[in-house]
């Protein structure tokens, strides 16, 4: 981990960190537990998980505000804007979009995945462990069309414009 930066290093530019580090050095444990809060938890998008493919792919790593467990209603100028919440169920848990109409909740994935619409009891079935507030992921290893588990029918090439 970082153990010094740069005193030049600035959060509101955009850089290289890899250049602002000036020593990288071991952190004892002990300095770790500073990331762990009873307000966060942390999750996993797993390798076969493609409910919010392309937004949050399988490999994602997730950091979840377990005190924002109320789905929030309303009209969103992008679906960067729109909360994502992390899900459990009686089968595991997911990462979706969620609307609650009376005690049913609707779990529900980017439009561009393979993954159907899910509806479920709430609580009795799926309840809301927390919001999802930050992200890391790799990119760059996406894998064709093809490769998807129930990749949902739609044109293998783009349509000839005329």
């Amino acid at each position: 981990m970082p153990v010094r930066l740069d005193p030049a290093f600035n959060l509101k530019v955009t850089s290289n960190l890899s250049r602002m580090v000036e020593a990288w050095g071991l952190v004892p444990l002990v300095y770790l537990a500073q990331f762990f809060s009873d307000r966060y938890t942390y999750a996993y998008v797993g390798t076969e998980d493609f409910t919010m493919y392309p937004l949050l792919p399988p490999g994602t790593f997730l950091q979840v505000d377990e005190t924002k467990t109320k789905v929030i209603q309303g009209v969103w100028r992008s679906e960067y804007e729109r909360p994502i919440y992390f899900v459990e169920t009686r089968a595991g848990h997911v990462c979706c979009w969620c609307t609650l109409k009376g005690d049913q909740l609707v779990l529900q994935p980017h439009p561009l995945s393979p993954v159907a619409i899910r509806v479920m009891k709430h609580p009795q079935e799926a309840e809301i462990v927390g919001q999802v507030v930050g992200i890391a992921l790799k990119i760059g290893e996406w894998h064709p069309v093809e490769s998807l588990p129930d990749a949902k029918s739609m044109p293998k090439e783009p349509a000839a414009l005329n």
